[in-house]
């Protein structure tokens, strides 16, 4: 509860920075004649984009795209569907980012010490909460949230940042499918073949933030995918003889034989009436083995005979 506690308040901390240090930077990135035009709180824009080949194992990239440049956000993608399922990351501005990674920790704080690069905030958020579950997120976030709802009757700006991590885990609560395997990221490009929900809103001073949401989907791999039996099953066999068969089906890619559990296999019996199943059969007669691959790779299903005496 005390590690919580403590990244509850470092998150609190920093986005207050962030948001008091934000006319700070506005002010020196701009020229003195655009400063007043700065502060009229113009129309503010943003969208979220699935650039390049979406399928798995291709070059592509989540992006989102501000007017202006430089308007901080809050993002989240939520895998919902296939292998993504349940796969949340939370996607920072450049500017959050770098004011976390600006606030230095003690090196023991950190998982491999003797390292040579710094140790910050930011290193330490993504050692707390990559890989984890989500409801580990959830928990430290709202803890942060209600600090620095605290905090602003001092620092009035932190509403906007407040407010975006709010309607961040709301999307991940309305998304997140229940009874999901969940794991949670920090700044990391989804990769998974899946269906994804992505939303991001700009943290500005105006009276009505503005959010983006996209619905992108990541194909599994097709090309160079192929699989193909482990053993062949040549003559009958009697039901002790199959068990000790080689039954499994081999996944290869690009020419490379690829480990995986994401094979599904089936066994029906010749004749009317009868139903598949996923059990080795024991029983005398003529069943059709099937193998289907699911997950990232994608190939056309084998079968064969196998015939048990």
């Amino acid at each position: 509860m005390k590690a919580k506690r403590l990244i509850a308040l470092a998150l609190a901390a920093v986005f207050m920075l962030s948001a008091a240090a934000t006319p700070v930077f506005a002010a020196a990135a701009l020229p003195q004649e655009n400063a007043a035009l700065e502060q009229q709180n113009d129309m503010v824009s943003i969208r979220l984009k699935a650039t390049g080949d979406l399928v798995y194992g291709s070059n592509y990239k989540l992006e989102v795209q501000t007017n202006p440049a430089d308007t901080q956000y809050i993002g989240v993608v939520v895998g919902v569907g296939g292998e993504a399922n349940g796969y949340v990351t939370l996607v920072l501005s450049d500017k959050i980012r770098t004011l976390l990674k600006m606030i230095p920790l003690p090196k023991k704080m950190s998982k491999t010490p003797d390292q040579a690069e710094e140790f910050n905030v930011y290193s330490y958020l993504k050692q707390l909460i990559d890989g984890n579950d989500v409801s580990v997120l959830l928990r430290v976030a709202d803890e942060a949230v209600s600090v620095m709802d605290v905090l602003h009757f001092y620092v009035p700006t932190i509403d906007q940042v407040s407010n975006g991590l709010r309607l961040a885990l709301n999307l991940i609560r309305k998304y997140l499918p229940e009874g999901a395997f969940s794991r949670i990221y920090l700044d990391e490009q989804p990769v998974d073949a899946g269906n994804y929900v992505a939303g991001a809103l700009a943290l500005e001073s105006s009276d009505m933030n503005t959010a983006g949401f996209a619905m992108f989907k990541i194909k599994p791999k097709t090309n160079g995918v192929r699989m193909y039996w482990a053993q062949q099953a040549e003559k009958p066999m009697t039901a002790e003889e199959l068990q000790s068969f080689n039954e499994a089906a081999v996944l290869e890619v690009d020419g490379q034989v690829v480990p995986t559990d994401k094979i599904r296999y089936s066994y029906k019996k010749s004749g009317w009436g009868c139903d598949a199943t996923s059990k080795l059969p024991t029983e005398p007669g003529t069943y059709v083995q099937t193998a289907e691959i699911g997950g990232n790779y994608s190939c056309s299903k084998i079968s064969r005979n196998i015939t048990v005496k």
